[in-house]
């Protein structure tokens, strides 16, 4: 009987499994992919705050981000950049696969390939059920881990993080870059309905593109895609195209009887860009923080890892709140509307403001920047520009 199970071999999974095994618990982590890291959904842009904190190997960033283009429905454009880098583009295999391997250094074991198809919950222990290489396999222990994703049934059974409303739909593929030498931004409804699309240049490692939406998120892509080719920003190299579900909030509850949800099957996410790295080794903190006290404590009872919930919604929830409220506000907006508001910003000093937003903590930025705006102190000047980019 192990400790814990952790199921999924994401970046927050591979976490909760280091840090676990790192405190001597015995750790068995459950991925259904055949390789930890593969395939990758993700841009992988995270804020420096989340590279100094989570400690990110400098050989896993590929490049620094200081700006950005950012388009119009109809193509107005505006350039906003600072005085230095604001986020890192991650290679998120090699991410990954780095924080399994230190998993596996603290002593915890990794079985690849395998679908977790079942758990239940006993007085005394979790039972986790799945088939590998076609074989029934099944496990217990103390505790479960679900860091699985936004769309699984692992959840859905157990009765634990229920959708806060509808999902949104994400869709990357890894192209060849071209002429594109920055990250570029593109709203309007014929690209991406209530979200935005992207294109992130890879320095050497090809170039992301990709977007979220509400609706068909692969037709759009494609359509994306090839307007990219037709402007020689990039060139498609058959490379697949990876489409997946994106929590729109925090998916609660996120504990049970010896169980813990974790990441983006929690909803850890920056409702904003939709972007899970960073909420997400947050909350895989703070549930590692609550497993170790209920496992030493021996008491794993709702009750009792309900407190983890407690600690990550008291970080997370306010910023995700502000989120949603953007969100809401950007899916009222027509194109019209939207284009008036690109039409203000290259004329007033609206790009300073939102420079003073940190990266990846919203919320007081923009009651400031709400104030200043009633106050009348907007009109600073039209060249003025702002740093912020895209992370997924």
């Amino acid at each position: 009987m192990h400790d814990v199970v952790v199921v999924g071999a994401g970046p927050t999974g591979c976490y909760a499994a280091r840090e676990l095994a790192r405190l001597g618990y015995e750790v068995v982590v459950l991925e259904e992919h055949a390789e930890i890291g593969e395939p990758v959904h993700c841009t992988g842009i995270v804020g420096l705050e989340a590279c100094r904190r989570f400690h990110i190997d400098p050989s896993c960033i590929e490049s620094y981000l200081s700006s950005a283009l950012f388009f119009s429905p109809k193509g107005q454009c505006f350039r906003v950049a600072a005085p230095e880098a604001q986020a890192a583009v991650v290679d998120r295999s090699r991410f990954d696969r780095l924080l399994g391997q230190q998993a596996i250094s603290y002593g915890a074991s990794f079985l690849l390939g395998t679908r977790v198809h079942r758990v239940v919950v006993d007085a005394d222990r979790a039972r986790v059920s799945g088939t590998v290489l076609g074989e029934t396999i099944a496990f217990q222990s103390s505790l479960v881990i679900v860091a699985t994703g936004a769309d699984d049934a692992i959840t859905q059974q157990l009765g634990l993080a229920r959708r806060p409303g509808p999902m949104i739909a994400g869709a990357q593929l890894i192209a060849q870059t071209a002429q594109l030498d920055e990250v570029e931004i593109h709203f309007g409804r014929a690209v991406a309905p209530n979200g935005f699309a992207w294109a992130v240049p890879g320095n050497g490692h090809g170039c992301r593109v990709g977007l979220v939406c509400q609706g068909r998120a692969r037709p759009l892509l494609r359509r994306f895609v090839t307007s990219l080719e037709r402007r020689g920003a990039i060139r498609r190299n058959g490379a697949p195209m990876r489409c997946r579900a994106v929590p729109s909030g925090p998916r609660t509850p996120s504990f049970g009887d010896r169980t813990l949800v974790i990441g983006d099957a929690a909803g850890q996410v920056k409702v904003t860009t939709s972007g899970g790295i960073y909420y997400g080794l947050l909350g895989a903190e703070a549930a590692v923080r609550s497993a170790d006290a209920a496992l030493r404590n021996g008491d794993l009872t709702r009750q009792t890892l309900q407190r983890y919930e407690g600690r990550w919604l008291s970080r997370l929830a306010g910023e995700q709140r502000t989120g949603r409220f953007l969100r809401k506000m950007q899916s009222a907006l027509s194109d019209g509307d939207m284009e008036a508001l690109f039409w203000l910003a290259r004329r007033t000093g609206l790009p300073r403001l939102l420079s003073r937003l940190p990266f990846d903590w919203h919320t007081s930025g923009v009651l400031a920047l709400l104030w200043q705006c009633a106050s009348g102190e907007p009109r600073l000047g039209r060249h003025q520009v702002v740093s912020t980019t895209i992370e997924r």
